[in-house]
């Protein structure tokens, strides 16, 4: 068996710490911002949400459900993303929140033609 082929050798950093943000209770979805432009680029796919800059520390865009306040999430969130990433610090923006009673929204269109717009 190819050992390359394991989950844990296919992810990138990017991807893991997407796969750890997502799996917090609170996180809705990840997010690129207004523009799109927090993200990894990586061969043949991109990771919203998600992107090493080169002067900083990891940057993590996340829309949060509202079941707890923000502070205490992020506070939450961010210890489990600096343990991952072996930093000392992850940046975290919240670009928009959901009560806990909403339904998610879908991810808005990027207007590529891959989109599904419904």
């Amino acid at each position: 068996m190819n050992s390359e082929n394991t989950p844990e050798t296919r992810s990138s950093p990017a991807e893991r710490l997407a796969e750890a943000a997502l799996g917090h209770p609170c996180v809705v979805r990840l997010d690129g911002g207004e523009h799109g432009t927090l993200a990894t680029y990586l061969p043949g796919r991109r990771v919203t949400g998600v992107r090493f800059p080169p002067d900083g520390p990891p940057e993590v865009g996340v829309v949060l459900r509202l079941s707890r306040p923000v502070p205490e999430i992020v506070t939450e969130l961010r210890a489990r993303l600096e343990e991952l990433a072996g930093q000392e610090a992850v940046d975290i923006t919240v670009t928009d929140v959901i009560a806990p009673e909403e339904a998610p929204s879908p991810e808005p269109s990027t207007g590529r033609p891959d989109d599904r717009d419904g």
